[in-house]
């Protein structure tokens, strides 16, 4: 959805298309057909529809090998005013299967497969765009810390980025279209706060960058608020020192975290341990940062690990989860973070931090049955006017094809 602020800047809202299962060009057709148009009816969308489109590697290399099929999608997503301003290259595999968890991560920015995967992916976006589009396509915070990858992981992943935002920088020249990759700090990566994201576009992405200048206008950030609400992170401070820093928000994927209030009681436990579906990692925070802070990589970790009692004293717990953004609690007892969602719409609203703004909730399979009564369209299109209803409270409203008339 194509989106105007009081100072008539163009922003773009889209739901992220991870949600569905599989990153094929089949998928991707079958979501326009089932989601999308359903969706965009429902919303009553007259004009330019966003679209944030998930791609896997097989799906990547099955477009770039077949022109045809590429040229035909590109034309199809043209005539229905279908608009991909922005992706997720996040995942390079499969992302639904039950035990993916960690493998998410890999391969990790010190891979040459990595770069071959962003830089495929954006191609294939710049292939569907027009001379002049800005398009985002976010992606894995360089590695996992439990991976235990050594001292030199920073600088061999800077390397890796610049190498491809190079590569961007030449698509750009060849086609007239600008793919910024955005790095998606999440917890217990190894960039997980906004303050790790800072020193390390500080120190080694800027050191690797004094190399391939060019590519400093491809490289930025996609902040994840559930993300970072499961660090304890004030949305405002943060994006406003990722502005102050000079750090690009190529994209804000909006989104909030499930919040346990009191994991002392069995209830409270029982509920959350609904949610530990076998698919992703559920990392769990606990206390406030920088120095009371205690993380676990996922939520067996906390419920039934040799540190479990003392995980129930720690209350509440922030669990990376990402539940529909127009809740603000689900099945008693448990709520979200959606006050912090709330709040980082109105810094973005007021500050114009960033032009491309996706929902994401991926995990619409994996949520209690309760929670997806009436089906995904319906519970998209309640996103759609959570999202919007907080934005126009600061002026930003959906675009009117009378604007440019």
């Amino acid at each position: 959805m194509r989106l105007v602020g009081p100072d008539g800047r163009v922003r773009w809202l889209a739901y992220g298309m991870n949600v569905h299962p599989g990153g094929t060009p089949e998928v991707l057709e079958d979501a326009l057909r089932s989601t999308v148009d359903p969706l965009r009816e429902r919303l009553d969308v007259d004009g330019p529809f966003g679209l944030a489109v998930r791609l896997d590697r097989e799906g990547v290399e099955t477009l770039l090998d077949d022109d045809e099929r590429c040229r035909l999608i590109g034309d199809l997503l043209r005539a229905q005013d279908l608009v991909p301003f922005t992706g997720n290259a996040f995942v390079h595999g499969a992302f639904h299967d039950v035990g993916t968890k960690a493998d998410v991560y890999r391969p990790t920015w010190t891979d040459p497969a990595r770069v071959a995967y962003t830089v495929g992916f954006a191609h294939v976006l710049a292939a569907w765009s027009s001379p002049g589009a800005e398009v985002s396509l976010s992606t894995s915070p360089l590695s996992f810390k439990p991976f235990g990858d050594g001292p030199g992981l920073a600088r061999a992943a800077a390397a890796r980025l610049v190498e491809t935002g190079a590569a961007l920088a030449d698509l750009a020249d060849a086609t007239g279209v600008r793919v910024r990759l955005a790095v998606e700090p999440e917890p217990l990566c190894t960039l997980e706060t906004t303050d790790e994201t800072l020193a390390f576009f500080a120190g080694p992405l800027e050191a690797a960058l004094a190399g391939a200048p060019r590519a400093r206008a491809h490289l930025g950030v996609c902040y994840d608020v559930c993300h970072q609400a499961v660090e304890g992170e004030d949305p405002e401070a943060s994006l406003l020192a990722l502005e102050a820093a000079g750090v690009a928000i190529a994209k804000v994927q909006l989104s909030s975290a499930l919040v346990v209030p009191d994991p002392a009681q069995a209830a409270h436990r029982a509920a959350v341990a609904r949610f530990d579906e076998g698919r992703w990692l559920h990392q769990v925070a606990a206390g406030a940062p920088p120095h009371g802070m205690r993380r676990a990589a996922d939520l067996p970790d906390v419920l039934t690990g040799p540190d479990a009692a003392a995980w129930a004293a720690a209350g509440p717990w922030r669990v990376h989860c990402h539940v529909p953004v127009h809740l603000a609690a689900l099945t008693p007892p448990l709520v979200t973070t959606q006050s912090v969602l709330a709040r980082a719409l109105r810094t973005l609203a007021r500050r114009g931090l960033t032009s491309h703004l996706e929902i994401e909730t991926y995990t619409w399979d994996g949520l209690p049955p309760e929670v997806r009564a009436g089906g995904l369209v319906a519970s998209l299109a309640r996103e759609y006017a959570w999202v919007l209803a907080r934005l126009r409270e600061d002026g930003v409203v959906p675009w009117a094809p009378e604007e440019d008339a």
